[in-house]
């Protein structure tokens, strides 16, 4: 056994012990531990992982994407009549929402309504093309775009709320009320949700440390975990025959993001040397599982506007002449935002030491994850590290890159400009062709990409029939179950 670890094992030792005895757990529930408990339960309001992950279930979108990342409706077939008009017709047995009314073309037209006329809605961003929303039949609708958008089916993909409700002024972010495979239940404590088929109830429970996540994994106090597991903590939940492990590769990619305005990061030579200064195989290797696979773009490669990059090297004794020609007579200091995850700290930590051999002196920074996130939103930040998760549709570069994307109006949190950049995006939108965009992101470092983080799930042997995605979603509660051992 590695000496990391014996170290992992004592360490779990030792918190077992303070942890003392195990709670009173109901054996009917399964109780699922997270790093982080979801933020927001209005879909459309949502901008955390957990959120979006829990709102999947708890709501039916319009459209979603399947595993090969194209666009598939269970509500609506759509024909496109021309670039700027799309005609969309209901399918048959649409499902009830959770407060028993049956979804029908109303609710999909004032939901659509509701997020263009709420321009606090990141949702809102997506449907801002919109010019007109016509009904043609108590089953069809047409709608009107303002300009050509070949792309634009894959804005669809946001959440179905129920008219009466949007009406009423319903607060969804308190009482959520959807027609997803499970409905909300009204806790004190902790998130529940119940699978509207059989009733089965899963609870959340956040435990920021993936060591005590794990323990209390061992002594049953929950019963699954998925993802934000140290390499160490799932080889030796592997090792435990009470304990089950999924793997499987991710398409969520981490990566490092920059302040364009900042003096020295606006500077593309230090931003390549940075790049060049960080071991990601190293880190991979020691941190993440075997499933992880370094990135040189946002989409992995099985989507279909994937390209091939030509990585830039771990070259520190280039990245060290780079820097000594930025800043001769100084070392450069910059700050490096991150939350207060241990696991992603670990990450920082080891980037904040590689940065160091080549002459940038890096404070990290952490954050608790409301104050962090808030900091990203408002581009309170040098460099940050985060992930992006379930981003499927290549418009991304427009909402990120494009220099009149600065929020409220889109995504350009860290006010990148390039006037070449702006006009590939303003010819990639209509035509679908985004390679020369990706290209051109890449040789500019618009950010680093580091890697697509394996998915990892571990669970009791009394847990059956689950199942882990490649974007990290938590689609498998819905076939999850709980046996009696």
């Amino acid at each position: 056994m590695s000496s990391k670890l014996h170290s992992l094992c004592f360490s779990l030792i030792f918190i077992f012990c303070l942890l003392g005895c195990t709670q009173d757990n109901d054996d009917n529930v399964i109780y699922f531990g997270l790093a982080q408990s979801p933020q927001n339960l209005d879909p459309h309001f949502a901008n955390d992982a957990a959120s979006e992950k829990i709102n999947n279930l708890i709501y039916s979108p319009l459209f979603f994407y399947d595993e090969r990342f194209n666009m598939q409706s269970e509500i609506v077939s759509y024909k496109m009549l021309s670039p700027k008009e799309y005609v969309f017709t209901l399918k048959e047995n649409l499902p009830y929402f959770h407060h028993g009314k049956k979804m029908d073309l109303d609710d999909i037209m004032i939901t659509v309504t509701h997020i263009i006329s709420d321009g606090l809605s990141p949702k809102a961003i997506e449907l801002k093309k919109i010019k007109k929303l016509e009904k043609i039949s108590p089953q069809a609708f047409k709608i009107y775009l303002n300009s050509s958008d070949l792309n634009f089916v894959h804005n669809l993909n946001f959440a179905i709320l129920p008219a009466d409700l949007i009406n009423k002024n319903h607060n969804f972010s308190v009482n959520p009320i959807g027609s997803g495979p499970f409905s909300f239940l009204p806790s004190r404590q902790n998130i529940k949700i119940k699978r509207v088929d059989d009733g089965q109830i899963v609870e959340l429970i956040e435990i920021k440390d993936p060591t005590v996540r794990a323990l209390k994994l061992l002594k049953n106090e929950i019963d699954i975990i998925q993802n934000d597991i140290p390499k160490e903590t799932s080889k030796f939940l592997e090792g435990k025959e009470s304990i089950s492990v999924l793997k499987s590769v991710g398409s969520n990619i981490s990566y490092i993001g920059f302040n364009f305005k900042d003096p020295w990061l606006s500077k593309i030579e230090l931003r390549k040397a940075i790049s060049l200064a960080i071991n990601r195989e190293q880190l991979t290797t020691f941190f993440l599982n075997e499933n992880t696979r370094l990135a040189e773009q946002i989409f992995p490669p099985a989507h279909w506007v994937s390209e091939q990059i030509k990585p830039l090297p771990y070259d520190p004794i280039l990245a060290k002449e780079i820097v000594s020609k930025l800043s001769p007579d100084r070392v450069i200091e910059l700050t490096f935002k991150t939350s207060t995850d241990p696991f992603r700290l670990k990450i920082a930590t080891i980037i904040q030491e590689q940065l160091n051999e080549v002459g940038i002196r890096l404070k990290i920074k952490t954050l608790d994850w409301g104050t962090y996130f808030k900091d990203i939103q408002s581009g309170n930040f040098q460099m940050y590290g985060l992930t992006w998760v379930g981003v499927k549709n290549p418009d991304i570069y427009q909402k990120i890159f494009h220099s009149q994307s600065i929020p409220p109006h889109g995504l350009n949190r860290g006010n990148f400009s390039s006037p070449q950049l702006d006009k590939l995006l303003e010819a990639a939108i209509p035509t679908n062709n985004w390679s020369k965009v990706i290209n051109q992101v890449h040789m500019q470092i618009g950010f680093i990409p580091l890697w697509y983080e394996g998915n990892v799930a571990a669970f009791n042997k009394s847990i059956s029939g689950y199942t882990i995605h490649a974007d990290g979603n938590w689609d498998g509660l819905k076939t999850i179950k709980k046996n009696d051992l």
